[in-house]
């Protein structure tokens, strides 16, 4: 396992004027009961199926609503029709080299989803808000994906395999992906983080950071995107990259884009290596810590302007 964190000395700027983290709050806390009053949203019942619908019509409305145009990649599954959902802002100098920003709108059957994964969407519809005028050197793409969670995780039915499938088949230079997923859990107390090895000989046992857990060849990359993160944010992260056989590396849509061969990495709260309630009907919005996630937007940000601009 290599530690590879990026550095910053420096003002950051979650303390710009610029950004109003109360309204940030405000707006994912209404985003997130929006999505936890859903209830599960899966392809288990004609049920889950049908609030999986609504929701993608949501998450569309919504950036329509930021102004953006919104691409619908639509693939069918066991004669059931599913859509990823994606905006792009070109890039102006290097645009054939893309970063894919991404979290899924799916949840587990039974399970309300707040933190797996409304916390994601929720920080990535603020992110679109915040970069909706922002002119990238490469070509940033958000993308909302669907069915990445059982019964298709790991499969060729995952929206983002279909996707970098996709990629793949275009030659697209999809120079480094991260998947936002399970942001919002965060406890201070000794005892509340536990890893599975070889995690646990170098990481805090304290559940208060947000991972940035990749595979070997997005070391580079995970570098970029954490000193990114700390030149918006002082909030704690740890990072890491590992063999991908590793449990719990692999553990979300970044998944699909190393099985193609691009840099992916996850950006998470440890999910269930931190809350025994992340997989269940108990995943709901009072266990998140909203401040933290507004801080973790801006901290985004800064990863994504990083990332996205061409170093002289």
């Amino acid at each position: 396992m290599i530690k590879c964190e990026g550095g910053w000395e420096g003002p950051r700027l979650e303390e710009s004027e610029a950004f109003d983290l109360d309204a940030m709050k405000a707006q994912m806390e209404e985003d997130v009961a929006y999505l936890q009053g859903l209830g599960p949203r899966n392809s288990m019942s004609e049920a889950e199926y049908t609030q999986l619908r609504v929701c993608e019509a949501w998450v569309k409305e919504r950036w329509e609503s930021q102004g953006y145009r919104v691409r619908v990649q639509s693939f069918s599954v066991d004669q059931r029709d599913y859509a990823n959902l994606e905006i792009e802002l070109a890039g102006k100098t290097s645009p054939s080299k893309i970063i894919v920003v991404s979290a899924q709108y799916d949840t587990l059957p039974d399970s309300p989803g707040a933190n797996n994964n409304g916390s994601g969407m929720a920080v990535l519809l603020q992110l679109s808000a915040l970069l909706r005028h922002y002119s990238p050197d490469k070509t940033l793409r958000l993308v909302a994906f669907v069915n990445e969670e059982d019964p298709f995780f790991g499969t060729e039915k995952m929206g983002s395999y279909q996707y970098a499938m996709r990629s793949h088949e275009r030659r697209e230079d999809v120079e480094f992906m991260l998947s936002l997923d399970a942001l919002g859990i965060y406890k201070d107390e000794q005892g509340t983080q536990s890893l599975p090895f070889p995690f646990s000989l170098f990481y805090p046992d304290r559940g208060n950071f947000l991972a940035f857990i990749g595979n070997l060849p997005s070391r580079r990359h995970v570098i970029v995107a954490t000193r990114g993160f700390r030149k918006g944010s002082a909030f704690p992260i740890r990072a890491g990259v590992v063999p991908e056989w590793v449990e719990g590396a692999g553990w979300s849509d970044h998944l699909s884009f190393w099985k193609f061969g691009y840099p992916a990495i996850q950006v998470t709260d440890t999910g269930a290596f931190r809350a025994a309630s992340h997989t269940t009907s108990e995943d709901t919005m009072e266990k998140l810590n909203f401040d933290a996630l507004s801080r973790i937007v801006v901290g985004m940000y800064g990863s994504i302007i990083e990332l996205t601009e061409v170093v002289q």
